[in-house]
């Protein structure tokens, strides 16, 4: 093979023309969609990697065969390292993505790579910026190894709780009230770090300057429940447990599909209603959602499945009760415990006739006192119970031996 001079300080284009920074000193362009197809050509680009005693670092597997679900990472495995890429984590973002080499010694790295990130794994000391975060790295086995923490009044998991008690982890603050000194304190090995918006760059920006290695996570991004429980597999390389969190997954996939299929064939399924407004917008959930997919495969119709978005719609009230009129069931209304909750937010709710005969239904069952929630832990963690909950609502006669984990009924 002939060697090809490849360079850090420029860009590879990806699908949707996004662009990998500081890989390659060439770029290539193809249509959207077409990333799968064109990974065999990238590993044989990969191939051409030669360390200072010649030997090839061709890839042991092909990065997008990594993941079935998600599409927010993809992973290349080479002898001695890891190359991880991170797509577009934040909302909007395009042309954006973030690669970080994991391995045990910087020295296995070719001079290609040396300008991106080496993060030494398994890691000791993490810091996690979401609950979510907190919840992949627990069903890994790994909370030990967590040190900081951000916002502390939302975690649910009690033996985090107690930890946060005894000191063991400390929080770290939030968004623009980041306690850089604590952070600084802690050594963290990863900073675990997610953003809605870009102006994250500026947090993440400073944090590199003051040495403390970062890695995006777009985790909640994924349109697909099982593709954001598949991001357990790219916490998993940051501690060497690949294989633990495949197996994992697999369950998971499973069991979910399973129960999608009991649902597959019904004809009568219920009109859905999901959210609550703010602030007289109602932020609703798009036809591609997360939302939405989760009441497609728990046998709902979702009121909104004809919007293209997979992001939040904001639609004035009045839209809303033209179709909420014909709900037979209303999910995830906000932070309300109960039908008088519903009423006082709004007296217009009390005319509709999903609320007058009760069917109303919060994803609220697991709480903290001080706000954590653990449907926004192990729920994303474990999607096949979820959805478990969803279709002993919809369809209480397929789950009758099923008791509700994440939802509960509203009286």
């Amino acid at each position: 093979m002939i060697p090809i001079n490849l360079q850090p300080g420029s860009s590879l284009y990806f699908p949707h023309q996004r662009t990998l920074r500081c890989l390659f000193s060439f770029r290539l362009t193809w249509p959207a969609g077409y990333l799968a197809a064109c990974i065999p050509f990238l590993c044989l680009l990969a191939g051409c990697f030669r360390g200072e005693d010649g030997n090839g670092y061709a890839p042991a597997r092909q990065d997008m065969s990594y993941t079935r679900y998600a599409s927010g990472f993809a992973v290349e495995a080479y002898r001695g390292f890891d190359l991880v890429h991170v797509f577009d984590p934040w909302q909007n973002s395009r042309q954006i993505i973030y690669s970080y080499i994991l391995g045990e010694d910087p020295a296995q790295v070719p001079d290609s790579l040396r300008g991106l990130p080496f993060i030494t794994v398994p890691v000791q000391r993490v810091i996690t910026f979401s609950t979510t975060h907190l919840a992949f790295v627990e069903a890994l086995g790994e909370s030990e190894k967590i040190r900081g923490i951000s916002g502390a009044e939302l975690i649910y998991d009690p033996r985090m709780n107690e930890r946060i008690r005894d000191g063991a982890v400390i929080d770290v603050g939030h968004d623009q009230a980041l306690n850089y000194e604590r952070i600084i304190a802690l050594k963290p090995d990863v900073f675990f770090l997610y953003g809605v918006e870009d102006r994250i760059r500026e947090i993440s920006n400073r944090l590199t300057r003051m040495g403390i290695p970062v890695v995006f996570c777009g985790d909640y991004l994924e349109d697909h429940p099982l593709g954001r429980a598949e991001w357990i597999r790219f916490f998993a390389l940051f501690f060497q447990k690949e294989s633990e969190a495949m197996i994992r997954f697999q369950k998971i996939d499973s069991a979910y599909r399973a129960l999608a299929e009991l649902t597959a064939d019904l004809e009568n399924k219920p009109l859905v209603l999901t959210g609550l407004p703010w602030k007289d917008t109602w932020y609703m959930a798009g036809g591609n959602s997360f939302a939405a997919r989760l009441i497609e495969d728990a046998g709902g119709t979702f009121l909104w499945n004809d919007t293209e978005s997979s992001q939040a719609i904001p639609l004035d009230l009045e839209a809303v009760f033209s179709r909420a009129v014909r709900a037979d069931v209303w999910i995830n209304p906000g932070t309300a415990d109960s039908l008088e909750d519903l009423v006082r937010s709004d007296g217009r709710f009390s005319a509709l006739e999903v609320v007058r005969l009760g069917n109303v239904f919060n994803h609220n069952a697991r709480t903290s006192h001080s706000g954590g929630n653990d449907y926004w832990e192990s729920g994303i963690v474990s999607p096949h119970l979820v959805l478990a909950d969803l279709i002993k609502i919809f369809h209480p006669g397929l789950m009758e031996d099923h008791h509700f984990i994440y939802y509960r009924k509203l009286k």
